[in-house]
């Protein structure tokens, strides 16, 4: 049952509402009763919250995700996760922003039951709706609240063989395992957990996982493991993973993984922990720690040049190379040379540079995850996505017209009287001499006159008046304002 932890504060508060009257235990029987669906408590808060245009949006939402026909609820599934994308926006973001305050329990509860009970298609909508919704609340205080309720049920559901689930909708599961417990696991323990779960389908012991494990699956099974180690400190590597070494250099001879398998060698290589993850036979127990990697260093460099001769040679494995953007392929290199890689890609006309195995993978894995176009728009707008790979965007100043004042004027006038050039102004007469003054003065009282206009112009410009008057004259000309 997807339901809500019964000894929280809230849960109780619910149960006392709806056991009003009764007396005892029988106060908390809807709620305790594990075979019945109860009505969750966070449903109630809708009630009580403002009636606003935000909130009828929402509610009207919500639901289409409780609709009986599945294309309703694609479709409500769909209208969030555009939210959640444009959620930038201002239209957006009170949307955004109320959902993750008001109505986080409801719309969780409802993701569930949507990822519990749908097809494929309305899992893949509702796995890629709490990966989004993981990626928004890993700073607060519900983050616990997603890991732990999400995380529980996709791993019952990839236990429990479903014949109607497509290979589509197990990668939507893993990669929802995967997302959820990479940003909302608290501890190394609970990141290991996820990844004991991941690995039960990479090395299956089973012939029941086995068939449910397919060549392509089988590389993002890869990949989601790997993203997930890139979490966990290398001194934290509490779980028994001593055989792992030795099963990538089986699939490292398969053509549909050996570039998944080299990556995830090259992951562990780069850790500087390899004794936890390889089993030592007897040889080899009384090596050195410098001893044992050389040792596993030169049986993975001898399996990667077999299997890059092969890539030049088998259009199957060329074709892989090549998918996985690798010229030389920087893995054997790294294992050849110690040459690190050097990975970028260009966003926006801005360089995204990186240069160890751990950011290459959460690179690759969050980028599939939400889309090449929207990792671009999380890259350049969510602090959490730009936190992670030390992004800093830079954007452009638009150029706007600027208002510029001089901090000091001069006015120089410069006077031609021809009828007193050449003569002395001893010998002006007085009549001369007025009329040369009243001369030089106007044309003074001009400039200053000029000089004033211009500044009230600039007065005006900083109020808007001339902006205004512009319009209002553009308007009379045209014959719109009687």
């Amino acid at each position: 049952m997807v339901g809500i932890k019964r000894d929280s504060v809230q849960t109780r508060k619910a149960a006392k509402k709806i056991g009003k009257g009764k007396k005892g235990k029988e106060r908390f029987d809807e709620i305790d009763d594990e075979e019945t669906r109860v009505v969750p408590w966070p449903k109630l808060l809708i009630s009580r919250g403002p009636t606003t245009i935000v909130s009828r949006r929402i509610s009207c939402r919500m639901e289409k995700l409780e609709n009986k026909k599945a294309c309703v609820r694609e479709e409500g599934l769909s209208a969030f996760i555009k939210i959640f994308h444009d959620g930038d926006q201002e239209e957006n973001e009170e949307v955004l922003d109320s959902i993750l305050e008001n109505y986080f329990l409801t719309y969780l509860d409802q993701m569930l039951n949507c990822l519990k009970k749908g097809l494929t298609k309305e899992k893949q909508l509702a796995s890629q709706a709490l990966g989004l919704l993981a990626i928004y609340v890993v700073e607060t205080e519900n983050a616990d609240e997603i890991y732990r309720y999400t995380t529980s049920l996709v791993t019952e559901l990839l236990r429990v063989p479903n014949k109607l689930l497509e290979p589509c909708g197990f990668i939507a599961l893993i990669e929802c395992l995967g997302i959820v417990t990479f940003f909302c696991a608290s501890n190394t323990v609970e990141i290991q957990a996820a990844m004991q779960v991941i690995w039960e389908y990479i090395c299956p012991k089973s012939k029941a996982l086995k068939n449910q494990v397919s060549a392509t699956t089988l590389s993002t099974l890869i990949y989601t493991w790997m993203f997930l180690l890139t979490r966990v400190y290398r001194l934290e590597i509490i779980f028994a993973w001593q055989g792992v070494i030795s099963w990538f250099l089986t699939l490292l001879k398969e053509d549909a993984t050996c570039v998944a398998a080299g990556e995830a060698l090259a992951l562990i290589f780069e850790y500087d922990k390899v004794d936890r993850f390889f089993v030592k036979t007897e040889e080899l127990l009384s090596e050195s720690y410098d001893g044992l990697r050389k040792y596993i260093k030169n049986i993975i460099l001898k399996q990667l040049e077999s299997t890059s001769m092969e890539a030049k040679t088998g259009p199957p494995l060329k074709q892989m190379f090549n998918n996985a953007a690798r010229t030389d392929w920087d893995v054997l290199m790294y294992f050849k040379e110690d040459k690190r890689p050097k990975y970028y890609e260009t966003f926006y006309e801005q360089k995204l540079i990186l240069t160890s195995w751990s950011s290459i993978t959460q690179l690759k894995f969050i980028k599939n995850f939400l889309g090449e176009e929207e990792f671009s728009n999380y890259l350049m707008e969510n602090e959490v996505i730009q936190e992670l790979f030390a992004f800093e965007p830079y954007y452009e100043e638009e150029e706007t017209p600027t208002l510029y004042e001089p901090t000091f004027e001069k006015i120089e006038t410069r006077v031609y009287l021809p009828g007193t050039r050449g003569k002395d102004p001893e010998l002006l007469t007085k009549s001369q001499i007025k009329k040369e003054r009243e001369q030089t003065k106007s044309i003074i009282d001009k400039s200053k006159t000029k000089l004033m206009n211009k500044r009230r112009t600039f007065a005006e410009e900083r109020k808007g008046k001339g902006y205004f008057q512009e319009v209002v004259s553009a308007v009379s000309l045209f014959g719109l304002l009687s």
